[in-house]
């Protein structure tokens, strides 16, 4: 029989019991606390409730970190439901981390490996509670057989997701209202909100992920030249695209917790994007290594090669799906695909599809900094107009006198993108739900009084 956690707000004081009990049954195998307790409004703002959630794995019926680990590393236990990493599997690509809103697989840097709550499957066989549920001094966290039909998951904090998560919340009694309080000043509780609420450390970042940045530049690079040569572009010499494709793949590798398990990333081509994005890029460079070195005359093999390049091309964009925060529509102008048609476009001299990526990538540019505007984000002018120069003007300025100066100039301008594109990557999790919720309720509760 599956079972599921039950949370009442109205019962939890933040005291960490739960915390402390799973650590206390788990150590041995736990580096960093599965569970974790989290308080909205913990300044007290008169206006919003408080509360506290005490959340860990929530064992989903759909859960995104077995859909999409590629190393095939998590199962499902059948009887039980829970949700288990197996870290002998795993390579420690983190990808779990970034697809799960609610922040439970944990990675352990000293190991290169997830961990994350199981549930105690262990003691559920036993007919014994989860840890966490028999330490809870006020009863406040629950356990029960799987009932989907009665969760209830519309609680600040707890990002949305289709994932059906195993929990189900008994939510507040009582809400206090914005109109029981007006709050003088809103620039400066404005001001103070941005001072002291917490910033949840981001998942993905560009110092952190910078080998994946390169990695992806030269796959689009790499696939937009290759076809471009075989539609009368430039050639592209052997040892330069073996080179490059040798390096783009040990950048792959880099950021891997355990590098020697890099292997394992093919294992799980059925549903994960991050093991058909390996699968497709090795063939890629295969195929277009044997073309250029061995059968220069096979053309079949030619254009198989640059199909199954623009196949890659399109598996990282939806890698990165689960954490784009652009707004509608849901299209970055530094996407690889789009990276790649638009050097394809210069080198090969295809006047409409030049135009036509010019436009969309100049497009998707400026309504994501309009996007960003009215999100109160920076917009980084100097940047921005770098990019623009650099991958939208010069190129169409150079096109019909210089292409090689044109795509030279769409590479760099592409590359400041590219480095954008991963600063602006977002993973939603608990803690970032929460601060926002905060927010948006504190905005809600300010008044006209000075």
């Amino acid at each position: 029989m599956a079972f599921q956690f039950t949370f009442d707000l109205n019962r939890c004081t933040g005291c960490q019991a739960c915390v402390v009990g799973c650590w206390m049954e788990n150590h041995a195998q736990q580096d960093l606390n599965w569970r974790q307790v989290h308080t909205f409004n913990g300044f007290r703002h008169p206006a919003l409730p408080m509360f506290h959630l005490s959340l860990a794995c929530h064992h989903c019926e759909d859960p995104a970190c077995l859909k999409h680990c590629p190393a095939n590393a998590y199962t499902k236990d059948a009887a039980t439901g829970a949700v288990i990493i197996h870290a002998e599997r795993c390579m420690g690509c983190r990808y779990c981390t970034w697809a799960c809103p609610h922040d439970a697989p944990k990675f352990n840097a000293g190991l290169g490996t997830i961990e994350k709550c199981t549930f105690c499957f262990d003691r559920i066989g036993q007919g014994q509670e989860p840890a966490c549920v028999a330490r809870c001094p006020v009863e406040a966290l629950g356990f029960e057989p799987s009932a989907p039909e009665n969760r209830h998951h519309d609680i600040p904090g707890f990002p949305a997701s289709t994932l059906n998560p195993s929990i189900r919340f008994q939510p507040l009694r009582r809400i206090v209202g914005p109109e029981l309080c007006v709050v003088p000043k809103p620039a400066l509780l404005a001001s103070f909100l941005d001072q002291v609420l917490a910033v949840p450390e981001r998942k993905i970042t560009l110092r952190g992920e910078w080998s994946l940045v390169i990695f992806t530049s030269i796959l689009a690079v790499l696939a937009g030249w290759f076809l471009a040569a075989r539609m009368g572009g430039p050639a592209i010499p052997p040892l330069a695209f073996l080179g490059l494709g040798l390096l783009a793949m040990g950048l792959s590798a880099w950021h891997l917790g355990r590098r020697e398990r890099a292997w394992r990333a093919l294992l799980h081509l059925r549903s994960s994007w991050l093991s058909r994005e390996i699968a497709l890029v090795s063939s890629f460079l295969g195929l277009g290594g044997l073309y250029l070195v061995f059968f220069p005359h096979k053309h079949g093999l030619a254009w198989l090669a640059a199909l199954v390049g623009f196949l890659g091309l399109l598996a990282v964009d939806r890698i990165y799906r689960v954490a784009l925060t652009t707004g509608k529509p849901s299209l970055h102008s530094g996407q690889a695909l789009l990276n790649g048609c638009y050097l394809l476009s210069i080198l090969a001299r295809l006047p409409f599809l030049f135009a036509g990526a010019l436009a969309l990538k100049t497009f998707l540019y400026v309504h994501r900094k309009w996007h960003f505007r009215r999100q109160g984000q920076p917009l980084r002018p100097w940047l921005s107009l770098t990019r623009l120069g650099l991958g939208f003007v010069l190129p169409a300025i150079l096109w019909t006198w210089s292409p090689l100066l044109a795509a030279l100039s769409a590479v760099l301008g592409d590359l400041v993108d590219r480095c954008e594109f991963y600063d602006e990557l977002e993973v939603a999790s608990p803690q970032g739900e929460l601060a926002k919720a905060f927010k948006r309720g504190a905005a809600l509760s300010v008044g006209t009084v000075e």
